[in-house]
């Protein structure tokens, strides 16, 4: 019956182990990862900076790049020595409205204006370059998304699209324009009619690259290349999140992150250098104009929604909603609207990006520091705020940048930042899918465990039921075969000695069901739910037998000791053994070949029992945490065993706490207060369910 009992109970209180239970640990892999992420990180800021800087400088090995501006409209580049290096041709030049000829322009050189209004749509311009020598140079620069021609001593030498005078008879085009020209008498007049009636900015005309043609060759092939590999990483991080996705599904940062990497690509491959129109010279210019600006909203939403899910509490529900409203009405405008209205729109959606850029650094501000503080902010959270931080800083820093704001570091960042934000995303995406395949692991270990436990319990229901009906069926089989007996004799009125001995086996009899009984209310009193007086040693020594057997399965040694004459306390006999089933399943669960030993004592007006293993103990910057509800550590459990332990005891007019030391163990102690006048444990009979 004793052993009945044992498996009966320690099969419940099993189940509440695997609900309630966890010790705060990390395992070997994510310690060994966390090295691992101390050397990539650094190379991967590395890769980054060298790609930003052949991208954006091309000096030392190749040549150096000088900006020149004019005077009067005349470049004189007769003092720069083009052996080794090169100039990009920019400032403002003279315009006519209209699209004219070079000779027209000649002739009403007079009407030029030095800037170009915003407001005119065609314009002509020319800029003359003087040079040492008439040796050959090039000249290279791109149409975006607006029509344009361009005149080198009077001779058409390229065009992209058809520039026009109105709207009607304006085509725009795209096209990389290198051209080869040859000065005559020293100088070079280069004549460029533009006309733009898709954009609010008007056809007026970015710089233009000059140089020796083996020199701008290489200098463009390089930004080809750096470009090419921008979008190359780009689109196998989009693949590479997207398959981790695939397996690992309960880590929705991957998809979003795949999908942010897939909006960077299409961007990336439009823009700049524009590499998808070297792979594919036939994109509709308005097609491609529309992709590149749905990428922003796109990426917009998909950050808000990755750092929603990395930082939990961060971004509030409101924002999510008011950000995604805004992404469609952006979406409806891109798809819909004529470009010069999307434009437009884009200006105010820039302002709202800043705007939401603050709002998530102010959040950033107020949760961080609480989160840091509870030990709830992993290593992955870390490294992706490292990226978020920088990314969001150069967005910033990009828009004050562009409004012509001094600022300490005079050029665009958002191509490094992005790079340098996509790969710390990357590794903490890497992180969080192990750390989420691990806490998976754990998931499937509890739920073979319960399966486990399940089974036992049927069984042992089957068990129980068998023995009971086997131990009841012989004294009940006496007593109605005596009692049969004796009604006989009775009747015959043959009374005897063997009758009043019949009569006796049966009193016997009825004594052994009724201790049966007793033992039966016994269990049902560990499982009541009244408060009442306590035998708080009786409750641990029978708390500590049943538990004998899990502890001896690790080779660990269970002790148990108590004071006598322990004074008596009052409360819930269930949930005081929920607390001590979680304390020693905790330590069970931690300590392998080692013992644990259960203690109570008197302390002042309370009862002190002790819990205490020499396990592997909990690491320090975890100890302050362990109560807090839902902190847990890298594998997994639910976070709450500790603190429900502590709303018990709480509940109980006492108190608990922790002390470990990693590697050598763990001690938690906990008290309840003594029932005064009601005697102590030795006074009396009080059963452990209660008085």
């Amino acid at each position: 019956m004793y052993v009945i009992q044992e498996h009966v109970k320690n099969g419940s209180r099993k189940e509440l182990c695997c609900l309630y239970g966890g010790r705060l640990m990390e395992t070997g892999k994510m310690k060994q990862g966390r090295w691992v992420l101390r050397v990539v990180l650094p190379l991967i800021v590395l890769a980054c900076l060298s790609l930003w800087y052949l991208r954006n400088f091309y000096r030392t090995e190749f040549a150096q790049m000088v900006r020149v501006e004019p005077e009067n409209g005349v470049y004189d580049l007769t003092g720069f020595d083009f052996s080794d290096g090169f100039v990009r041709l920019q400032g403002e030049l003279a315009y006519l409205p209209g699209v004219v000829t070079p000779k027209e322009y000649a002739a009403r050189e007079s009407e030029a204006v030095p800037a170009r209004p915003q407001d005119m749509p065609a314009a002509t311009s020319r800029m003359v370059v003087r040079v040492p020598d008439n040796d050959v140079y090039m000249m290279e620069c791109s149409s975006i998304d607006y029509a344009y021609r361009a005149y080198v001593n009077g001779e058409l030498r390229f065009q992209a699209g058809v520039p026009a005078d109105n709207a009607a008879d304006f085509v725009p085009g795209y096209s990389e324009m290198q051209l080869e020209v040859r000065p005559v008498n020293g100088v070079i007049e280069f004549v460029q009619q533009g006309a733009n009636f898709v954009h609010r900015t008007g056809g007026g005309h970015s710089g233009v690259y000059f140089g020796k043609p083996e020199i701008i060759r290489r200098f463009t092939a390089l930004t080809m290349f750096t470009e090419a590999i921008k979008v190359g990483l780009f689109a196998a991080l989009f693949f590479v999140h997207l398959l981790l996705f695939v397996v690992q599904r309960s880590y929705r940062p991957n998809l979003y992150f795949s999908l942010l990497c897939l909006a960077w690509t299409m961007r990336n491959g439009l823009t700049g250098s524009k590499v998808f129109y070297a792979l594919f010279p036939a994109i509709p210019w308005q097609a491609a104009y529309r992709v590149e600006h749905l990428t922003l909203p796109a990426a917009f939403i998909l950050m808000i929604l990755l750092a929603r899910r990395i930082f939990p509490g961060v971004v509030q529900t409101w924002f999510v909603r008011a950000a995604g409203v805004a992404a469609a009405v952006f979406t409806v405008v891109c798809l819909g609207a004529d470009t010069v209205l999307l434009s437009w729109v884009q200006l105010y959606y820039n302002g709202l990006y800043a705007v939401s850029v603050m709002y998530l650094y102010v959040r950033f501000l107020i949760k961080l520091p609480g989160m840091a503080r509870s030990g709830n902010l992993h290593t992955g959270q870390v490294i992706s705020l490292v990226g978020f931080v920088l990314f969001l800083y150069a967005g910033v820093h990009d828009q004050l940048y562009h409004m012509d704001v001094p600022l300490p570091l005079d050029f665009a960042m958002t191509d490094a930042a992005m790079m340098i934000f996509s790969f710390f995303q990357m590794t903490a995406m890497f992180y969080g899918t192990m750390r989420e395949a691990a806490m998976a692991h754990q998931r499937e270990r509890q739920a073979e465990t319960e399966k486990e436990m399940l089974a036992e319990m049927n069984r042992l229901k089957s068990s129980f039921y068998t023995d009971m009906s086997h131990e009841m069926k012989t004294p009940l089989t006496v007593i109605a075969v005596n009692a049969q007996f004796a009604a006989q004799n009775i009747r015959s009125g043959a009374v005897d000695e063997e009758t009043v001995t019949g009569l006796n086996a049966i009193s016997s009899e009825a004594r052994r069901l009724a201790q049966m009984v007793t033992s039966l209310v016994g269990i049902g009193r560990m499982q009541g739910t009244k408060d009442g007086l306590l035998s708080l040693s009786s409750l641990m020594a029978e708390t500590a037998r049943i538990y004998q057997s899990l502890f001896a399965r690790k080779n660990n040694t269970l002790t148990y000791e108590a004071e006598t004459d322990l004074p008596l306390v009052e409360g819930n006999a269930d949930q005081l053994i929920q607390v001590l089933i979680n304390l020693l399943s905790n330590a069970n669960r931690h300590t392998a070949g080692g013992f644990v030993s259960i203690r109570a004592e008197r302390w002042e007006n309370h009862v002190l029992v002790r819990v205490e293993d020499n396990g592997e103990g909990i690491p320090q910057s975890l100890l302050p945490h362990v109560f807090e509800r839902f902190c847990r550590g890298e594998t997994g459990g639910s976070g709450l065993g500790l603190p429900i332990c502590r709303t018990i005891i709480e509940e109980h007019g006492g108190r608990i706490g922790i002390e470990s030391e990693e590697g050598r163990g763990t001690r938690v102690w906990f008290t309840l207060p003594a029932k005064e006048g009601a005697g102590y444990e030795g006074d009396g009979d009080h059963p452990v369910g209660g008085g």
